[in-house]
């Protein structure tokens, strides 16, 4: 195993795709610190600097992983067909013709765009740009410059790129910002403080709960660990739509999600 990274990271040099892949290659692995922190993978912006992604601590990805599953199910439940991606899925998002690559926390993509890319942009970065309609970034932004940092990256790429709606969410201090475009098509933030959030036209019916997230990052045991198992709850559940017959919330949940409320398609 090649322990020495392919190439020198500097903050301030510009570096070629070809060397963003590699570095993101090597990154699988291997590690790599810089100031302490465990990278991920890197980002690149419009100027090729790369932009090293930390390791996503415990708390924080429970949250990412519970507003992804949130998402998820509204994709799934109401058909969108769509595709919904967490920080391992970056995107071209360059309005230039150039490269920006950026990996938000969530993003929805949705069904007119997914069915419309080629093999190349399905599998490497290297095909015409496209971009989701919704990002949501999850971070602590009590510290220094971070609220600003992130502001700018929705302003200045998310949406000039072609988002329409991203919210940036922060757990540790219950608040959430809203990102969309005013009347005149400027790109504005608004703390909604912590609350449900809807989708609005982007994301027809989505709600976000925000309980759901306090419970997943919470260490206080949630009243259906009192003990009993979900078999135990319900003597028996029919689903209304075929009369089938099941002992337990998860297989009845299970089989209506796979039966009714998801649209089987033919993969070719």
């Amino acid at each position: 195993m090649n322990k020495n990274p392919p190439v020198i990271y500097h903050p301030e040099h510009s570096y070629t795709f070809e060397q963003f892949e590699e570095l993101n290659d090597w990154l699988k692995t291997n590690e790599l610190v810089i100031d302490e922190e465990p990278i991920n993978h890197f980002e690149l912006d419009s100027k090729g600097r790369l932009i090293p992604m930390p390791q996503t601590p415990y708390g924080k990805e429970l949250a990412v992983e519970e507003i992804a599953r949130q998402l998820g199910n509204w994709n799934i439940q109401t058909r969108q067909n769509g595709g919904v991606t967490t920080s391992q899925g970056g995107f071209n998002i360059s309005t230039t013709g150039g490269r920006t690559i950026r990996a938000p926390d969530i993003a929805f993509t949705p069904r007119g765009t997914h069915d419309s890319l080629d093999a190349e942009q399905l599998r490497t970065f290297q095909g015409q740009p496209f971009h989701p309609t919704f990002v949501v970034e999850v971070e602590d932004v009590s510290a220094g410059p971070k609220l600003e940092k992130l502001t700018d990256k929705f302003k200045t790429e998310y949406f000039p790129a072609g988002v329409q709606l991203g919210w940036l969410l922060d757990p540790e201090n219950k608040n959430i910002y809203v990102f969309k475009k005013n009347a005149r098509g400027v790109a504005r933030r608004q703390n909604i403080g912590w609350r449900d959030v809807a989708g609005g036209d982007v994301l027809p019916g989505f709600v976000l709960k925000v309980w759901k997230i306090d419970q997943a990052i919470s260490q206080l045991p949630s009243e259906s660990s009192s003990g009993a198992s979900d078999s135990e709850e319900v003597e028996e559940i029919d689903c209304p739509k075929c009369g089938s017959t099941f002992e337990s919330y998860y297989s009845f949940i299970k089989h209506f999600e796979d039966e009714h409320a998801r649209k089987k398609r033919k993969v070719h």
